[in-house]
């Protein structure tokens, strides 16, 4: 099966402005769950220069830059991709002494992890949240990272908020509820309180029923033996290969669809539109 993606971000200045360089990271990650087929990227108006970038996250991104003045900035990303059916707990954990929390990570693999584990940063009620959930798992990582999905899921209302900064942690925790961005901070400080290295992630949801499409968040723990494996704890579940992954970071400040900022007079508007449809072969040319 296959998917096509176009999302468009809109921004209109009061005044004619000079835009600062712009971080873009619309490009999906190709991994064994989807393969990409075909990308475009079109920038109005038409940047001085763009240059790829993949990052320490293994995120490919776009850094443009502009030297007129413009009163508007159109972003548009069309994408295919092939999605596969993967099963996401299909892996064994290696080495086994990995198998058990709080996780010890392999002395070669810890300075490539420490980014994304600062665990001493948890407060006590965020260790003591994952240190039942370590309990009632049995101290299994496996079970721990997919029981931890499925607490925050339960005991979280679900709220829609647009935009902002994700809460923190313990906000979060303390009134069960929060945006998917502010539920995959929670997730993500609760795993490293295990020990697990735990990253948030930025990208797209869909499943095939008709909606109105936005901007998802979900976190990643890595797994010896398995790599970096996604929980929604949103939808309180694994990830698999309807999520799409645009971004990853140790924070999500690192994760933004499009960042930058520009010299002029302030207030600006932005308009987000994402359409995708599903195909089951390519044999015409995809039309949004």
């Amino acid at each position: 099966m296959f998917l096509a993606i176009r999302h468009t971000s809109a921004y209109s200045y009061e005044q004619p402005v000079t835009l600062e360089p712009h971080m873009i990271r619309l490009t999906p990650r190709s991994d064994s769950y989807r393969q990409l087929i075909e990308r475009v990227l079109m920038i109005i108006p038409e940047p001085d220069g763009i240059s790829a970038n993949l990052d320490y996250n293994g995120s490919l991104s776009h850094l443009v830059w502009f030297k007129r003045p413009t009163s508007s900035l159109t972003v548009v990303s069309r994408v295919v991709l092939k999605l596969n059916e993967v099963n996401p707990f299909d892996y064994i954990v290696h080495p086994v002494s990995c198998a058990e929390l709080p996780m010890r990570y392999p002395a070669v693999m810890i300075n490539q992890l420490k980014p994304y584990m600062l665990s001493h940063q948890a407060n006590e009620k965020i260790k003591a949240f994952a240190s039942s959930i370590m309990q009632e798992s049995k101290n299994n990582v496996l079970q721990f990272s997919s029981l931890l999905c499925r607490k925050i899921k339960e005991s979280c209302a679900y709220e829609i908020r647009d935009t902002g900064e994700p809460y923190p942690a313990e906000k979060v925790l303390f009134n069960h509820r929060g945006s998917c961005r502010d539920l995959a901070v929670l997730y993500v400080a609760a795993a490293r309180a295990a020990g697990l290295a735990a990253r948030f992630v930025s990208g797209y949801y869909f499943d095939q029923s008709p909606k109105h499409p936005q901007l998802h968040a979900w976190a990643e723990v890595y797994i010896p033996g398995g790599g970096w494996r996604g929980y929604d704890p949103t939808l309180g579940l694994a990830c698999y290969g309807h999520h799409i992954t645009l971004a990853a970071g140790a924070f999500a400040s690192e994760t933004s669809a499009i960042e930058g900022s520009f010299l002029g007079k302030p207030g600006s508007q932005m308009e987000v539109n994402i359409e995708y449809e599903y195909l089951k072969q390519l044999s015409r040319p995809v039309e949004f």
